[in-house]
Formats: structure tokens, sequence, C-alpha cells
């Protein structure tokens, strides 16, 4: 089984050589049909740095033979590398029409329809995947996220419950709690409920917890994350961080407007911080959706 950190990472660092010895292993077969070849060439463009070139011959290799899932599967990489949404989740897409009983697709198409805002679709692959991989469900906090925008505050809430056992010193993981409960009991029952946690040594997770605690403030949450005495790049991951969690923090409170500003620094970085990058453009693009349903006025 694949932790779902270890998934995560892996599609984004696009590591062929996953591509090459995993499924089927076909290509230890040494068979010369054309859409192999096409395929091999694909992996050798990939790693000549020829995004382009690799993605014709992956082309090529599905017009050749339509059911080849890991041309299909190496397409859905580059997509998701290159964030073209749409586009990885239709081939992930077609990898589960092709085998639905295999998980890593249904893992790959929920981040992708993450990304585009569309979160029953995220939260029907996730679960799926969950079904295949049981084991794996209480690593899922990538579900447990989507619960939140759907609004299932209750699943979320267990499924963070389920991730504290197996990531023990995870503020994010506490702060994705309370906002689940929040959103249901309030924000002082939150609090009360908070998930104490001590061995997070990220910079400035110490600060956030104290803050949704009610032991911090915004201003020492800022600091932390612009001490001088960082490298700069440990220093922009930090301040990223300070700005997305400061934006939720407002968003517990529904202060949307202070979580909005925050949520809008958070983004301008968002392709340098991975996932939860990717969660603080979404949740910026899912507040501005809903100031513009409010401020619309009804249709007759």
């Amino acid at each position: 089984m694949i932790p779902c950190r270890q998934l995560l990472t892996r599609g984004y660092a696009f590591l062929v050589s996953y591509l090459v010895t995993s499924g089927s292993g076909w290509l230890a077969a040494a068979e010369s049909n054309a859409a192999q070849q096409h395929y091999q060439r694909a992996i050798s463009a990939y790693h000549d740095g020829k995004v382009t070139e690799a993605r014709q011959w992956l082309d090529q290799a599905i017009d050749e033979n339509p059911a080849f899932i890991e041309a299909y599967l190496a397409r859905g990489y580059l997509h998701q590398y290159e964030r073209q949404y749409q586009a990885a989740a239709e081939a992930f897409g077609e990898v589960i029409r092709l085998d639905p009983a295999r998980p890593e697709p249904w893992f790959r198409r929920a981040i992708e329809h993450f990304n585009l805002g569309q979160f029953e679709k995220s939260v029907s692959d996730f679960e799926a995947f969950s079904k295949l991989e049981p084991a794996q469900k209480p690593h899922l906090w990538q579900l447990g996220i989507a619960y939140f925008y759907t609004g299932q505050f209750k699943e979320g809430k267990e499924l963070f419950e389920s991730h504290q056992e197996v990531n023990t010193q995870d503020v994010e993981n506490a702060v994705w709690h309370f906002l689940c409960v929040a959103a249901v009991e309030g924000f002082e029952a939150a609090r009360s409920q908070f998930i104490a946690i001590q061995g997070d040594a990220r910079t400035p997770m110490k600060e956030v917890w104290a803050l949704f605690k009610g032991a911090g403030s915004e201003e020492a949450v800022i600091k932390a994350a612009r001490d001088e005495n960082m490298e700069t790049a440990q220093r922009l991951r930090a301040d990223f961080y300070a700005n997305l969690y400061l934006g939720l923090y407002y968003q517990s409170k529904s202060e949307e407007t202070k979580a909005l500003d925050f949520m809008n620094k958070a983004a301008k970085s968002y392709k340098n911080n991975g996932y939860m990058g990717e969660v603080a453009r979404v949740h910026r693009d899912w507040i501005l959706a809903r100031k513009s349903a409010s401020s619309s006025p009804p249709q007759p």
C-alpha cells in the first residue's frame, strides 16, 4: 500500500521510474509493438526535459492502443505536473474507465477535482480510493479537507480525529478539525475541543496552534514567519503558511473579509507550496464565489 503523502509527492515530482516499473510489467516482456515504442520514447523525452515531445509520443501511443492504461496514467501525471487540472482529471478518468479496481487514479482524479473546485466529485473519488485501500483512510487528510468544502463537517471531524491517530504532531490536522467543529458547534466549542499538539517544529506552527487555542496572536504568527535568521526559502514558505492559517483562523470566526485578505496573500505563492498551495488558491476562489453569489440579485 502507498501512503497518501507518498502518492501526492510522487505525482508532483513525476517519477518516471515508477511509470516504467509499475503496473502489469509489460515493459519487462520487451515486446516491440508501436504503442509501447511510442511510450518508451515519451519516457526518454521526458528524461531529456522535452515535455512537449513526451506528450506527443504519449498521444501516439494512445492512438495506437486506446486501451493503453500506463500511457493514460503518464499523460495524467504530465498534465498534473503542469497544473492542467481538467486535462489531468480526464486522463486519470480514462485509467478508471479501463481499470476501475486500480486505486491510484481515483486518488489522482480526486486531487484534480478539488483543484477545479468540484468538491463533491473530489469527495466521491477520495471515498472510492479509500474503499479500494481501506487501510489508507486514516491517512487521507485530503478527503477531510474536501469534506469541509462540501459541508460534511461531521465526516471531516471524524476523518481528522482518525488522522490524529497516525499523525500525532501535526498542527494542520488540529486546525482543520477545529474548522469542522466550529462550522457546526461554533468557535468557542471548537476551541474547547482543540487537539493538543506539542511536537510540530515547523515555523510558524507553534504560533498558529497558540492562536487557535486563544493563547497567541496574529502578530506572533507573522513575526515568527518573518524571522530574518531563517534562510530565504524557509522564510517564504513560513510566510505562506502564516497567511494560509491566518486566513483559516478568520474563516473559522466568520470574518470572511479578513480571511480573504490573508488567503489572497497565500494564494500568490500557491505554485511553490504543493497541495496546501492549491488549497490556498481554491479557498480564495471559494470565498470569492460565495461573495459573488450573495451579492447577485435573485433570479425571476
